[in-house]
């Protein structure tokens, strides 16, 4: 049950806090490409200083500054001389390349793992409130401040029972297996008609639908609900209602076509962070992207053996070491005689001493070993290892019904070499590491020119630096 002791202003302290340290470092200028010109010099400078609410015009849409103060002061947390010029830059950037990208790429490709995280609209609601809550603390404080009790509580008008009849009819029966936890469309509908809390706004009454606060949730929060968890639908909706009261108060402050250029920029950063990676910026060549598999498909056998010859190094592989080890089936006498090897004791004659491998006769001689193939465990302990460094014990990989024991190695010699130019291997990685230089490319040429056509109009009177 719902108790009145319980603070929702300790929520929206404790959630503005958490949500602010979690999206720092998606600010706006870390999602900036960086690779346009400085922004054009206004050419309508005197009609957009009659408008102190407009930080710019883009093509003839307003750019509200709404978005610029929000997205410079948290640029600024993680940057102090972070300058309100970049930031609009960022924006600019940002708007143009996804209104030029979109129709490129699928919801899949943009949005990372639907199934198990948040949904793309609910990340950006937190996203956005987590923002204001920053941005506005002390506003927000005060607005809070002066409701009855000085607690969102006071918005609360009903509790739902959240009866079991009333779960049940979303969730099914208790005893059930569930491999999916996920609501069906006659679900979602039953849901929606389960009331988990109705709060009175200032502009009008709303209803918190169990539907409401399970769409919000990942994985584990639904299992949650699955659970009948009660206290935590209940404390999820207390969440919600926070996040409603920030948006409503900045609504109401700022005005609705501020907010929702404020909210567009920050799905536009989310989107064109995600642009970057699937042309391989901030991503290592192996990432999944249609368009890094395209170019790597249209790679040249001429390219490959190009980049072979002025990238050699990243091909570079152990052709053959030769090795001894020291065999013991005591961790601690392991310990000291590897301690022996590493004050200088000669390494052959210890395991002639010590060892209860075969070969310790041979002080533990394992010859050259040449990879051309399948390597013994002991093998891939020895190429794993530094030259002329005595190696820590390490315990065998054993079967469970096979005696345990510690291998001490020392390489005394390493054979390095390269990758065969005609291997599959250099194929691959020559392959995709030309597709995401052609796709980085690509973005740029498209960014500069974006810049180089767009009509921009800034009014400066808002740049304080």
């Amino acid at each position: 049950m719902y108790r009145p002791g319980h603070s929702l202003q300790w929520s929206i302290r404790i959630t503005g806090c958490c949500l602010s340290v979690l999206y720092l470092t998606m600010s706006a200028a870390a999602v900036a490409v960086d690779i346009a010109p400085a922004i054009a010099p206004a050419t309508k400078q005197n009609q957009i200083a009659l408008q102190p609410e407009l930080a710019a015009h883009l093509n003839g849409a307003p750019v509200y500054r709404l978005t610029l103060d929000v997205l410079t002061q948290m640029a600024q947390l993680e940057k102090p001389k972070t300058r309100s010029t970049d930031i609009l830059d960022s924006i600019i950037n940002n708007r143009l390349l996804t209104d030029k990208t979109r129709s490129q790429f699928t919801d899949e490709e943009l949005q990372a793992s639907r199934r198990v995280a948040f949904e793309p609209d609910v990340v950006l609601d937190n996203q956005l409130s987590g923002y204001l809550r920053t941005v506005y603390r002390k506003d927000l404080e005060a607005s809070i401040s002066k409701l009855p009790g000085g607690k969102l509580d006071a918005l609360i008008q009903e509790q739902g029972k959240l009866g079991e009849d009333e779960l049940n009819s979303v969730f099914g029966a208790r005893n059930r297996v569930i491999l999916d936890y996920t609501l069906g469309t006659a679900q979602q509908a039953a849901a929606a008609q389960v009331t988990v809390l109705r709060c009175n706004f200032a502009a009008a009454t709303t209803t918190i639908s169990l539907y409401d606060v399970f769409r919000r949730q990942n994985v584990q929060g639904r299992v949650e609900f699955f659970n009948r968890n009660r206290d935590f639908i209940r404390q999820q909706a207390q969440l919600y209602l926070a996040n409603l009261y920030v948006l409503d108060w900045a609504r109401l402050r700022f005005g609705e076509a501020a907010l929702r250029d404020l909210r567009q920029a920050v799905a536009e950063q989310n989107s064109v962070r995600a642009i970057k990676s699937l042309h391989g910026i901030g991503a290592d060549t192996d990432s999944e992207s249609r368009l890094l598999n395209q170019l790597a498909a249209e790679v040249k056998p001429k390219e490959v053996s190009a980049y072979f010859r002025s990238h050699k190094e990243e091909f570079k592989r152990i052709v053959s070491v030769r090795s001894r080890h020291i065999r013991l089936d005591n961790e601690a006498q392991a310990r000291q005689v590897a301690e022996l090897a590493r004050q200088g004791s000669n390494f052959a004659s210890l395991a002639q001493r010590y060892s209860t491998a075969a070969d310790a006769r041979q002080g533990g001689d394992m010859g050259m070993i040449v990879h051309n193939g399948q390597l013994s465990w002991l093998e891939q302990l020895a190429y794993m290892q530094e030259p002329g460094k005595v190696s820590a014990p390490i315990r065998a990989a054993v079967a469970p019904d096979e005696k345990a024991h510690w291998e001490i190695v020392l390489v005394e010699q390493r054979n390095d070499g390269y990758q065969d130019p005609a291997s599959e291997e250099v194929r691959y990685q020559a392959s995709r590491a030309l597709a995401q230089e052609k796709a980085i490319r690509q973005l740029s040429v498209l960014q500069t020119q974006l810049r180089k056509n767009a009509r921009i109009d800034v009014n400066k009177t808002v740049l304080t630096n």
